[in-house]
């Protein structure tokens, strides 16, 4: 098994909430980059500096194409759906940081509870620039 599907049973497990996308379609989302850093180095052999290296790259990655996805959904919204959107994704960020800080406290500390914070962070952002997409 991956030990990004690993990290992700984790968090599911430890308070991630059901969402509309599915683990295929968040997998998917993940960038070539992160799966051949994670199969190298001290990620594949499971040193956690290593994990977190690669999730910190992917972290980067995915922050900008939420980014991206969100500057084009506001584009195609006028005033009102602007002030909306705008609205409900602050209210997601503070959903995704809960989220992700239960998850990791649930983890037990150690460090698994980074390893399980950034992973959470990672799939919530996926999670969100899916929704984005599909509401353009």
């Amino acid at each position: 098994m991956k030990l990004r599907s690993i990290m992700a049973l984790v968090t599911i497990a430890s308070a991630c909430p059901a969402t509309a996308q599915t683990r295929t379609q968040i997998d998917a989302a993940y960038s070539p980059e992160f799966d051949r850093c994670m199969k190298s180095g001290d990620a594949a052999r499971g040193v956690t500096v290593g994990i977190m290296d690669c999730t910190g790259a992917e972290n980067i990655l995915q922050d900008a194409r939420l980014n991206q996805t969100y500057r084009d959904a506001m584009a195609r919204r006028d005033a009102h759906g602007k002030t909306a959107l705008r609205a409900v994704q602050r209210d997601w960020i503070k959903h995704r940081d809960a989220t992700c800080r239960n998850a990791s406290q649930a983890a037990g500390g150690g460090s698994a509870s980074g390893i399980v914070y950034s992973s959470c962070f990672l799939d919530e952002t996926i999670r969100r620039t899916i929704w984005l997409k599909n509401r353009q």
